[in-house]
């Protein structure tokens, strides 16, 4: 099945527009905060709350700091150096594509574990890419100055061309990849360079029953028993820099600098940073984009997601091959099914639409006061944001089921694929273009075959096609399905779907290799023509392209107004320090370790110990089984150096600040010293993403000495552990 990451990368970009209305001082504990700008703003705070860094130590651009150790993993995760050797430590679930990816029925790496015993035994990883940042600079007065009074179309290409001119200067001839961030919605530009290394390599993993215990059950929850670790290494050439694939001549990088690991221990108050890449936050939405998310975003995406989910479930449960190939596509889906349920709840316990409509008064108060054309210039662009929702409150759902149910299908996206070689009909293409567009889809044709799951599939069309027609979302059934249901024969709307599912998997040239490669021996737009699940996938995604289309075109006169309203926030109160909106650059959070209590007579400890784990097995049920050998390693006592008052730490929590992206991110301790990994939030903050409640929200962390025990103790990974530079 083709990994759906992507998707929700997609996902992210389209439907979600950050907009920045009225903000109060932030909190100590909130904001996800820039590290060139931390001696500015932050510092002192830190100070004040235990931190005994120098900010240069955070963050230099001449000196070896911690920002040297932290990478972004892969497409949406953080890492960190912990060896002078290029050893990485990351989330569980961040490294689960390629843990999966090498394991078979025979060799079932996600349920045994894996444990390198030398380089020659780490497993390479074709894809996997870890960016590392070497500066990053304000760029805004480059930018900004000579975008005033363009058109909407042509400050978007002026954007485009000056922020390739910039990227290319920083690049220096392909050593680095530049990217330019906006920022403030435009009102404020970053230059960010990095380096890039594609020899990515798996080097150890606890078991799922380890490094996902509690499973989809404990997801988002506390109190938690994860071991939510895995070891990868990066590799260099012979002169440590970035090589673009692997090569058996790279070696180990050697970083400027790495993580000291502390089995010092940690106690409630302590002081904790997080560093890493959080993904996208939402934290000043306007009181109707709120309502937006309760009424119309989360329940339009639950029901899509949780249609699939269940359909997978049912086959991997029946099928220990489908269980393993499904594995990561699933806990990705499971992740973000849970993450919209426990939002709805949060957002409305915090009366945040309440909360923002007196934000919002505050703001047109002020905004009354300034000269008429000020005052007629804001209140315009809030009433206009208010329009503009009400517009993607119609959009939402006969966009998201179209587009959806085409791009979480393997087979939808690789129907996509496919329509590109109906260009090559035209009289007007060369052989060298028709070849070129042969390729690429034989290439993208090897993946797809190679993981296709067709029974699967069509039970998650046929499911999903049900939901369709039963929501008739925007009132109204697209012309695909409407075809179906017109040209397949049955007594019930499920009969006729089932008729068109059956026939459809069964004859495509989409769900057999044979079948695809025939067509690809002799291509023909009749065979095209004829293949109904083809037309209907191609269709489908028409039809999903107008609404796209028409939302983002909503979105994009939504980024209009909003750079005029940032401008009035920023008029407003000049002295306040905001933090931007999370968009996947290197960021800081600090805060401290504390419990909290999520309802009335209910308290929650800071931390957790191996003995929860114990209470918590259960061998019947998938999410609770413990492995045999981490049970007497409990009964015996053996904990060694990590004893702590005859019991192991598992998990803590802190009052970091931290969304999707930070998983994997090292928590450091005032020293600078790392204790452990952030991997979760909890389940009272999940409505983090749009506003942060600091009684409740927390960030869930593996104790670096529970990571230590499982690789030494249980794992007998001595050779690894030894590479770490532990502190007492």
């Amino acid at each position: 099945m083709l990994k759906l990451k992507g998707c929700f990368l997609a996902l992210t970009t389209l439907i979600i527009v950050n907009l920045s209305f009225a903000a109060p001082p932030s909190p100590p504990d909130e904001g996800m905060w820039l590290l060139s700008l931390v001696d500015k703003y932050n510092y002192e705070t830190m100070r004040q709350l235990g931190c005994k860094l120098s900010s240069s130590q955070i963050y230099s651009e001449q000196e070896p700091s911690l920002k040297d150790a932290i990478v972004s993993f892969g497409d949406f995760c953080t890492g960190e150096f912990v060896s002078d050797k290029g050893l990485l430590f990351t989330n569980h679930h961040c490294g689960f594509d390629a843990i999966a990816s090498h394991s078979t029925t025979e060799n079932n790496l996600i349920e045994n574990g894996f444990w390198a015993a030398d380089y020659s035994k780490e497993l390479t990883n074709p894809g996997l890419f870890v960016k590392l940042m070497v500066h990053m600079q304000d760029v805004t007065d480059s930018i900004v100055p000579k975008l005033e009074s363009l058109s909407a179309d042509d400050r978007q290409k002026k954007i485009q061309e000056l922020s390739k001119a910039i990227s290319t200067r920083a690049s220096e001839e392909g050593k680095y990849k530049a990217d330019l961030k906006s920022f403030f919605y435009g009102n404020q530009y970053f230059l960010f360079v990095y380096q890039v290394f594609h020899d990515v390599r798996l080097v150890g993993t606890a078991p799922a029953s380890i490094g996902r215990f509690g499973g989809d059950t404990d997801n988002w929850m506390w109190p938690r028993h994860t071991g939510d670790f895995s070891v990868f290494r990066v590799y260099a050439d012979k002169d440590n820099n970035p090589t673009a694939a692997y090569s058996p001549e790279n070696v180990p990088y050697q970083p400027k600098y790495f993580l000291p690991v502390s089995l010092k221990g940690i106690n409630e108050g302590d002081f904790q940073m997080v560093m890493g890449y959080p993904g996208s936050t939402n934290r000043y939405i306007p009181s109707f984009a709120i309502q937006h998310v309760i009424d119309k975003k989360n329940p339009t995406l639950l029901k899509i997601i949780s249609t699939i989910t269940a359909v997978m479930k049912q086959d991997m449960d029946e099928d220990p091959k489908l269980k393993i190939s499904l594995a990561s596509d699933y806990a990705t889906l499971m992740n973000s099914q849970k993450l919209y349920e426990s939002q709805l709840p949060g957002l409305e316990k915090m009366h945040l639409v309440e909360t923002k409509k007196a934000e919002e008064g505050a703001f047109l108060s002020w905004a009354e006061k300034q000269s008429s054309e000020v005052s007629d210039m804001y209140t315009h662009v809030y009433e206009d944001l208010k329009l503009k929702y009400t517009l993607l409150d119609k959009l939402e759902e006969p966009y998201y089921y179209s587009y959806f149910n085409v791009i979480f299908s393997p087979t939808g996206n690789f129907a996509i694929d496919v329509n590109k070689i109906e260009g090559i009909f035209s009289k007007d293409v060369t052989e060298d273009a028709k070849q070129e567009v042969m390729d690429d889809i034989k290439k993208s044709a090897d993946e797809y075959f190679l993981s296709l799951t067709p029974g699967t599939q069509k039970k998650v069309l046929q499911a999903m096609l049900e939901v369709y027609c039963r929501e008739e979302p925007g009132g109204e059934i697209p012309q695909p399905v409407k075809d179906i249901l017109n040209n397949y024969k049955g007594n019930t709307t499920t009969e006729k779907l089932s008729a068109f599912t059956d026939e459809a998997f069964s004859k495509s040239i989409l769900t057999s290799k044979e079948r695809f490669d025939a067509f690809m021996s002799k291509p023909s737009m009749k065979t095209l023509k004829k293949d109904a699940l083809y037309n209907f996938y191609v269709g489908l995604y028409a039809v999903s392209t107008v609404y796209r289309q028409q939302y983002q075109g909503v979105n994009r006169d939504i980024a209009k107004d909003m750079r005029t309203y940032m401008q009035g926030l920023m008029e407003k109160d000049p002295s306040q320090h905001l933090y931007p909106d999370a968009n996947f650059t290197l960021r800081l959070s600090y805060g401290t370790v504390q419990d909290f209590e999520p309802r009335d007579a209910v308290h929650y400890d800071w931390m957790t110990t191996m003995s929860g784990i114990l209470e918590k097995q259960d061998s019947t049920y998938e999410d609770y089984k413990v492995p045999h050998r981490l049970i007497d390693l409990y009964r015996e006592k053996d904990f060694g150096r990590y004893n702590f008052n005859g019991d192991v730490p598992v998990c803590f929590i802190t009052t970091n600040d931290i969304t999707g992206g930070n998983s994997g991110s090292p928590v450091i301790n005032a020293k600078g010293e790392m204790t452990g990994l952030a991997f979760d939030g909890n389940y009272e903050g999940t409505a983090g993403d749009y506003e942060v409640d600091p009684a409740l929200n927390r960030t869930i962390c593996v104790d670096i000495r529970y990571v230590l025990f499982i690789m030494e103790k249980y794992a007998g990974a001595e050779n690894l552990v030894k590479e770490l530079r532990v502190v007492y």
